[in-house]
C-alpha cells in the first residue's frame, strides 16, 4: 500500500514538472504559439496516464526498449523547450534549427497516431469487454480489462511505419524539384504575348535550406527555361529576414528578359518571431525590402508593373498578404494595386494566399484573368494521379494545388494557379509530392 502511494506521488510530481516545462519553457521558446501549449500539456497528461495502463502489458523481455520508445517523443519535446530557455531557436545554426524540431515533430506525430488508435480501440473494446460474461473460473482475471496483444502490436507497427515515412520524405522527395508546364489559353491576350513564358516560384522558405545546393538546383531549372518573366509569390523566409542573407549571391542569378517580380507572404513580415520592440521588427522588414533591391527583384506591395510589347501591354499586379483566415490578416489592397491598369489587355495578380481568389478576386475583379498563389505547400503531403487528387490541405483550402478555373457572369474565364512551393516549413520534407517550379506559356485563346 505504501509503495502504491509513493508511486502515485511520483507520477503527480512528474506530471506537474512536465506541465511546468511545456507551459513556461515552451512559452519562452515559441511565444507566438503559447495559446496552443495548454492543449499540448493536456495531451502530455493523457500520454502519462496511458503509460500507467500499458506498462504492465509490456513484455519483460523488451521492457526497457519499449519503454524508451514510448517516452522518447515527449522527452525530445521537453528537451527542445528547455534548451530554448538558454538559446533562442530562431538564432540557431542552420542544421540544428532545421532538423532538431523536425525530429521532435516526427516523433510526436508517430506518438499521436499510436495514442489515437489506442484510445479508439479502447472506446470499442472496453464496452465489449464489460458486456462479456466472465467464465466461472478465473473470474478475477476476466473482469480486469486488458487490450489484445495483437492490437497493441498492430498500432505500434502503424505508428512506426508513419515515422519511417516521414523520415524518408526528408530524403527522397524534398529536393526532387518538379517543373510543371501549363499552357494557358488567355482571352484578350495580345498577339505579341502569344508564347510568352512566365516562371512562378513560391514559398522558398530559405531558412529551411541547410545550404545553397537546393537553391542552385532551382536556379538552374528556372534559367534553363529562358523565361520572359519570373514571379515569386511570397514566403522567402520563415521567421526573420536574416535567413535570406546567406543566399544573396545565388538569388542574384535568377534571369528573365522582363525581370523578376516578388510579393510578400505571411512569413515575410517577421510576425512569427518575438521582437524586443516594434522598431526592431520594422528594421527586420526593411532588411527584407533592401534584400529584394540588392538581388534585383522588384517587390510589389499593393502596386503594379506594366509589361509592354509594341502597342500592347499587360499588368502584373502584386498585393500584400490577404487571407480569409483572420490569423493571417488582410494587408492586401487590390483597389490600390490595380490603379492605372485599365488600359492593359490582360491583368495577372500575384497574391500569396489562394483564399484571396474566392474571397475577393472572382467577386469584385473580373478583369483579372490569372491569379498566382502559393502558401499551402499542399501541406507537403499529397497524392495526385489520374484517379485521385488529395492533400490534408484540402480540409482548409478549396484551392490548394494546381490550376483552377471559373467563368465569370460576364463570360470571361478567370484562372487561379496554386504553386505547391519550392521549400518547406516545420517539417523539412515532402511525402508523395514534389517541390514545384511552374512554367506558364501564355496562348491567345481562339
Amino acid at each position: 500500500m505504501q509503495k502504491s502511494k509513493t508511486l502515485i506521488v511520483r507520477y503527480i510530481l512528474l506530471i506537474l514538472g512536465i506541465l511546468a516545462i511545456i507551459l513556461i519553457a515552451g512559452g519562452h521558446q515559441l511565444p507566438k504559439y503559447a495559446s496552443r501549449l495548454p492543449f499540448i500539456a493536456a495531451l502530455a497528461v493523457i500520454d502519462i496516464l496511458y503509460w500507467l495502463s500499458l506498462r504492465k502489458a509490456i513484455s519483460s523481455r523488451f521492457k526497457n526498449i519499449l519503454a524508451f520508445a514510448y517516452w522518447l517523443p515527449l522527452f525530445t519535446l521537453l528537451m527542445f523547450f528547455l534548451i530554448g530557455l538558454f538559446s533562442n531557436f530562431s538564432q540557431w545554426a542552420a542544421f540544428p534549427r532545421i532538423y532538431i524540431p523536425a525530429i521532435v515533430l516526427i516523433l510526436l506525430i508517430g506518438k499521436g497516431i499510436f495514442l489515437t488508435l489506442l484510445i479508439l480501440g479502447d472506446v470499442i473494446l472496453f464496452p465489449i469487454h464489460s458486456l462479456k460474461k466472465p467464465a466461472s473460473k478465473h473470474v478475477e482475471n476476466q473482469e480486469r480489462y486488458s487490450r489484445p496483444r495483437f492490437y497493441l502490436k498492430s498500432i505500434s507497427v502503424v505508428s512506426t511505419f508513419v515515422v519511417l515515412l516521414f523520415f524518408s520524405g526528408m530524403i527522397f522527395w524534398v529536393s526532387d524539384f518538379k517543373l510543371t508546364t501549363v499552357e494557358l489559353p488567355v482571352q484578350n491576350l495580345p498577339q505579341e504575348f502569344d508564347g510568352y513564358k512566365i516562371i512562378q516560384l513560391s514559398d522558398m522558405h530559405l531558412g529551411t535550406f541547410p545550404n545553397d545546393a537546393a537553391l542552385k538546383k532551382i536556379r538552374k531549372i528556372v534559367n534553363g527555361q529562358n523565361p520572359d518573366l519570373i514571379l515569386n509569390t511570397g514566403d522567402i523566409v520563415n521567421f526573420t529576414s536574416k535567413e535570406a542573407l546567406p543566399f544573396e549571391e545565388v538569388m542574384q542569378g535568377f534571369l528573365a528578359k522582363d525581370g523578376v517580380f516578388s510579393i510578400l507572404g505571411n512569413h515575410d513580415y517577421g510576425e512569427y518571431n518575438a521582437w524586443d520592440s516594434e522598431k526592431e521588427k520594422q528594421q527586420n522588414d526593411q532588411e527584407l525590402f533592401d534584400f529584394h533591391k540588392r538581388i534585383g527583384w522588384h517587390l510589389l506591395r499593393n502596386e503594379n508593373a506594366i509589361i509592354k510589347k509594341g502597342s500592347s501591354s499587360f499588368a502584373i499586379v502584386g498585393v500584400e498578404n490577404w487571407s480569409q483566415n483572420k490569423r493571417f490578416g488582410k494587408k492586401g489592397d487590390l483597389q490600390k494595386a490595380t490603379q492605372g491598369t485599365d488600359s492593359t489587355q490582360f491583368q495577372l495578380l500575384m497574391s500569396h494566399d489562394p483564399s484571396h481568389w474566392g474571397g475577393e478576386v472572382t467577386t469584385k475583379y473580373p478583369q483579372i484573368g490569372l491569379t498566382l498563389s502559393g502558401h499551402t505547400h499542399a501541406f507537403q503531403i499529397a497524392i495526385e494521379n489520374s484517379l485521385i487528387k488529395w492533400s490534408p490541405a484540402s480540409m482548409l483550402y478549396a484551392e490548394w494545388g494546381g490550376l483552377y478555373e471559373k467563368i465569370h457572369e460576364n463570360g470571361k474565364k478567370q484562372f487561379l494557379y496554386v504553386n505547391r512551393g519550392c521549400g518547406t516549413l516545420g517539417y523539412p520534407g515532402r511525402i508523395f509530392t514534389r517541390p514545384e517550379i511552374t512554367l506558364f506559356i501564355l496562348r491567345k485563346a481562339q
